[in-house]
């Protein structure tokens, strides 16, 4: 049963609509049959940008006092995904971390283009700090998560958090990281792999930036100066069209002196871990995780 996971992804307009559906039921599907014994889950919607409403999906661990918080930003190249994409996931965080987890519902591409994601995605953050105390949460230990296109907001989020000096983010994890729109040598490389293509990319990043011109506000790979960002953990698959920037962007952060580690995890394709989620790689991937989340919160 892992082959129901390695549909071929295409993300063209003409199949978007088709392939949304299929990666929602199945997200559904996986998310139904997850066991959340121990992590509290709560939907809510709180006032997003333009007045719209924003979805949240909040996973409890067991904490005795305020708990750390991370921000989590689900996969699905900036076209496809919901609250159940990554929903095993935030359930393993919540719970091996002792965190509250808030996942983000933010608006996809290309019918709300960029930045409409990253700004869903801010205001996700603004409104959980600005909550923190209602909420239990210790505003002082935020992590910031996503994967793929996930990855490149919340890697866009730590950018302009920096800039524009707001709360203090401990640490970055991105997963399997789109973060760079231009055509690098793995995206050429790998033109048919399971879970995610390079064409596939391709397109997504377009859908996602419309006519905008590929700028370091929409594209992070695409920042010159990335002094100052927070402490990074990077963790991408060897057979991934997005592994090259994931490793480009590793390097261009260590060369900026920010603390940077980064896992090449060996003989994978992308989404490996949402599709075969019980492969002991996968569960060694989601230790890791749960590991980076417990090592940021301790400092």
């Amino acid at each position: 049963q892992a082959g129901r996971g390695l549909d071929i992804v295409e993300f063209r307009a003409e199949s978007l609509p088709a392939e949304r559906e299929r990666a929602n039921r199945l997200a559904a599907e996986r998310a139904a049959a997850v066991d959340a014994g121990s992590v509290a889950i709560e939907d809510r919607a709180i006032t997003g940008p333009g007045d719209r409403p924003l979805g949240l999906r909040l996973y409890r661990g067991l904490n005795k006092s305020s708990a750390p918080l991370a921000l989590y930003a689900h996969g699905g190249g900036f076209v496809t995904g919901n609250l159940d994409t990554d929903h095993s996931h935030c359930v393993d965080l919540a719970r091996a971390a002792g965190c509250l987890v808030v996942s983000v519902d933010y608006r996809l591409a290309p019918e709300h283009r960029c930045p409409a994601a990253l700004d869903d995605v801010e205001a996700a953050f603004q409104h959980t700090v600005e909550n923190s105390a209602r909420l239990g949460v210790d505003s002082s230990r935020i992590v910031v998560m996503g994967r793929d296109a996930g990855a490149a907001l919340v890697a866009g989020l730590a950018q302009r958090m920096f800039d524009e000096e707001g709360p203090p983010i401990l640490a970055q994890v991105l997963h399997q990281p789109m973060l760079d729109s231009d055509t690098t040598p793995s995206r050429r490389e790998f033109q048919r792999t399971p879970g995610l293509n390079g064409p596939a990319v391709s397109r997504a990043w377009a859908h996602y930036l419309g006519h905008s011109a590929a700028t370091a506000q929409h594209v992070p790979a695409h920042r010159a100066n990335l002094e100052g960002l927070p402490p990074a953990f990077i963790s991408c698959a060897e057979i991934d069209p997005c592994r090259d920037e994931a490793i480009d962007y590793a390097n261009r952060l260590l060369h900026a002196y920010v603390h940077t580690e980064l896992h090449v995890v060996a003989a994978t394709f992308h989404g490996f871990d949402s599709a075969v989620p019980e492969w002991v790689v996968s569960r060694e991937s989601a230790a890791l995780h749960a590991q980076v989340l417990r090592r940021s919160f301790a400092l």
